[in-house]
């Protein structure tokens, strides 16, 4: 006599399968902060590949103000652009070719306030060199190449929704952010 399950042990096991897996998916929930987080390192990411890639260095245009077209992430309150060329060209979405201006974390995640500790201050810009290099402060009102300020401590970046928070970190020199 052969040992086998039968249809019915089947059918049984396989409701039991479906009614633990009702129960214990409703509990799976996202966490908004942590998914704003991980889309805002991404697109820290992206801009300092971007100033990677894309060196603009001209030293024959106009007083020689090349380091104003640099990639930059550029925030202002609840939201952030990524920009270059003095603020009138937005990075593109890769997925879906759309511009990456004026996101905003309070309505996609509800963050409702983003902190900056260490090397940045609030409503600061903060740009990357052809080596990845992070700068901070707005490249518009700087007036020379000397006068670019490179980050020269970690700069901690606090999403928060009131109940939840989340840091990121930019690390000077290498532009590592975690």
């Amino acid at each position: 006599m052969k040992k086998a399950f039968t249809l019915l042990e089947f059918v049984f096991v396989i409701v039991i399968i479906g009614i633990l897996a009702a129960a214990i998916i409703p509990n799976i929930k996202t966490n908004p902060v942590q998914e704003a987080k991980i889309q805002l390192v991404s697109h820290i990411r992206y801009a300092q590949h971007l100033g990677m890639m894309d060196d603009k260095f001209d030293a024959s245009t106009s007083g020689a103000t090349w380091y104003k077209n640099l990639w930059q992430i550029a925030f202002s309150g609840n939201t952030y652009s990524i920009v270059s060329n003095n603020n009138t060209l937005y990075a593109k979405d890769p997925l879906t070719q759309d511009d990456l201006n004026a996101i905003n974390l309070n309505a996609d995640y509800k963050i409702t306030s983003i902190g900056y500790s260490g090397g940045c201050d609030a409503e600061t810009d903060i740009s990357f060199d052809h080596f990845g290099r992070p700068i901070i402060g707005d490249l518009d009102s700087a007036t020379s190449i000397l006068s670019l300020s490179y980050l020269t401590a970690d700069c901690i970046i606090t999403l928060t929704n009131g109940s939840e928070s989340a840091t990121i970190t930019i690390t000077p020199e290498t532009g590592y952010t975690r």
